[in-house]
């Protein structure tokens, strides 16, 4: 698959930008399908990665956009700034090369890269190396042509990437004009992709140019004039973590959504655009419940999107006029493999609490202050560990959690944790499961997250989200036989199953023909299908109809009867909603509420 890197140039920083941007690809990309997170990269340490003999990651293709170099002179001034080379800490305090860059400077009033070499070679020949190197500490004040001489010809960029630079000037008249730059950059950039003979995957630098340029990046992503295949990142400078006498800060590197400003639009939403009424009722809980400050449990089937929940819900509190510092400290806790696990996880220990005690370590309560804890299959801990837990979650006055170390006998206060458990298993199961006091604490409020099968009118939208999700470079398939087939899979493992079958379609798509001579199946969708019937969630076994256990009272076995009830309704008829319709045919006031009761096998109607 061909790979290619797409940015503006950037006045302020010029091409050395770019060059430091790929550095941190070539020391820190292992492929393009991981994570883009780098922070906190120093310029100067990694200015020389290009020279190392290693075998880094590269693009196949580098696409630098610039506009004529008047335009750019109108937006930023590259000769006011001629002087700072003397105020640089390697020429400042060297006497000679001080003296060298004075007299360059008053030879050249204004930079021209090529005639200052040669003025060079002939004045000044026993300081043409340490010019050259220190080139990309200045590199910006040059004019474009002479930036882009220099990162092909004569900086350490060439070993690694000559041919590679494209270089593509665009008619823009105006970089503050959003519309001009809008009309020229989809024309140009529409062109590109569509000559690209090859599979491709394209990273777009968003963060550079200039703030209009960023914002078209972001229109266009919107409004779908960029391919699926195209990834956005962002390169910044942390100036927080940067030393203040020295002179390059440094910088990060955070991949974006392309769907940003939709994101920042709207509200809370876990399930956005949905069609389901059940999902609806779970984006307005969870978005009124994180404003009270109590403890959240999450009921839902396994990979119906918990972990997900808690993702959105610290994102959430992190816009809100008090934002949550802290961070999301997640364990699942049918990991704990004893309770002496459960406890030092949970609570940390002190040296010599146990024979691996060797030093203090805290506990994820306390590391998740003035954040959220999330605790995952909270129904394994055992009921020793309930108790304790039960014990620290009584918040004081100030919003304290007051925990104990293991093997301390000293009490630690821990501020404004916010806490959100989750768990496959109904509310009654939970009863029998959990202590009463416990179960008391944890629920607080209660958000029911609906599996798959009860929201069929979404499958299409989910479909989608998999496939984007899994950065495939192929188009999302959509035929109607597939969508049909899906909408009749009772997906008891929820996303994770639209995972499986996603990745039998896409890797039947990456088969050569060879292979697929070799195989019976003919289209990427008999090939899911295939391996989705051997390999999927085994079907959750049915209750023989009337199978009812003879110690259990007559209520028990009519709330049973009816949660099988809705179970046959909600796959007969295809979702929750096809179900509660079929009963509203046949004359009977069935409601979501009603529905709600049945499923949790409640005793009321």
């Amino acid at each position: 698959m061909k790979t290619v890197y797409i940015t503006w140039h950037y006045t302020t920083h010029g091409v050395a930008y770019l060059k430091h941007v790929l550095s941190a690809f070539y020391v820190r990309c292992k492929s393009l399908t991981q994570k883009i997170e780098w922070l906190q990269i120093d310029k100067e340490e990694i200015e020389p990665a290009f020279n190392e003999q290693k075998k880094g990651f590269l693009f196949d293709e580098i696409v630098y956009l610039t506009a004529p170099q008047a335009i750019y002179d109108l937006v930023s001034s590259r000769i006011a700034y001629r002087k700072n080379v003397l105020q640089d800490p390697l020429v400042e305090h060297n006497k000679e090369l001080r003296a060298f860059y004075e007299d360059l400077i008053d030879k050249f009033s204004e930079h021209n890269l090529k005639q200052e070499i040669e003025f060079i070679k002939e004045r000044y020949p026993n300081f043409l190396n340490d010019f050259q190197n220190m080139l990309w500490r200045n590199i910006q004040y040059y004019t474009i042509a002479d930036q882009i001489y220099w990162l092909s010809e004569l900086s350490n960029f060439h070993k690694v990437y000559q041919g590679k630079l494209k270089v593509i000037e665009l008619g823009i008249k105006d970089l503050r004009d959003e519309k001009s730059i809008a009309d020229v950059l989809t024309k140009n950039i529409s062109k590109y992709f569509k000559e690209q003979k090859t599979d491709y995957q394209a990273i777009i630098n968003v963060s550079l140019g200039t703030s209009e340029t960023q914002v078209v990046w972001h229109i266009l992503a919107e409004t779908g004039m960029l391919p699926e295949k195209v990834r956005f990142i962002k390169a910044y400078d942390d100036e927080v973590f940067t030393p203040k006498k020295k002179r390059f800060k440094k910088f990060s590197i955070k991949e974006i959504p392309t769907n940003l400003i939709s994101n920042i639009a709207q509200e809370f939403k876990i399930f956005s655009d949905t069609k389901s009424k059940s999902r609806e009722l779970v984006n307005m809980k969870v978005k009124n419940f994180l404003s009270t400050g109590f403890a959240i449990l999450l009921i839902g089937e396994r990979g119906t999107g918990k972990s997900q929940i808690a993702s959105e819900a610290k994102e959430q509190l992190k816009k809100t006029d008090k934002p949550i510092q802290g961070q999301l400290i997640e364990a699942n806790c049918a990991s704990f493999a004893e309770d002496t696990m459960a406890e030092s996880e949970l609570f940390g220990y002190v040296k010599g609490a146990f024979t691996d005690a060797k030093s203090d370590k805290k506990g994820l309560i306390e590391i998740a202050e003035n954040g959220i804890l999330f605790l995952d299959e909270i129904h394994h801990l055992s009921k020793r560990v309930q108790a304790k837990l039960m014990k620290a979650l009584q918040t004081n006055q100030n919003n304290e959690l007051s925990i104990r170390r293991l093997g301390d006998n000293k009490e630690i206060k821990v501020k404004n944790v916010r806490l959100i458990f989750a768990t496959n298993k109904t509310v009654e199961e939970l009863k029998e499961l959990l202590l009463p006091d416990f179960y008391d604490r944890i629920v607080q409020h209660v958000v029911e997250i609906p599996p798959l099968r009860e929201t069929r009118e979404d499958i299409e939208k989910d479909w989608k989200n998999i496939w984007k999700q899994l950065k495939f470079s192929e188009p999302i398939p959509q035929e109607k036989s597939l969508m049909d087939w899906l909408k009749t899979l009772p997906l008891y493992g929820n996303f994770r199953d639209l995972q499986k079958i996603a990745m039998y379609y896409h890797v039947f798509n990456q088969f050569d023909e060879e292979t697929k001579k070799l195989l019976s199946e003919k289209s990427a969708l008999e090939y899911a299908k295939k391996e989705f019937s051997k390999y999927h969630s085994p079907v959750k076994q049915e209750n023989s109809r009337y199978n009812f256990d003879t110690k259990k009272t007559t209520k028990e076995m009519i709330a049973e009867y009816k949660y099988e009830l809705q179970e046959w309704a909600v796959k007969q008829f295809g979702g929750r909603n096809g179900a509660i319709q079929h009963f509203h045919e046949l004359g009977d006031k069935v409601t979501e509420k009603t529905f709600n009761n049945w499923k949790n096998r409640s005793s009321q109607k």
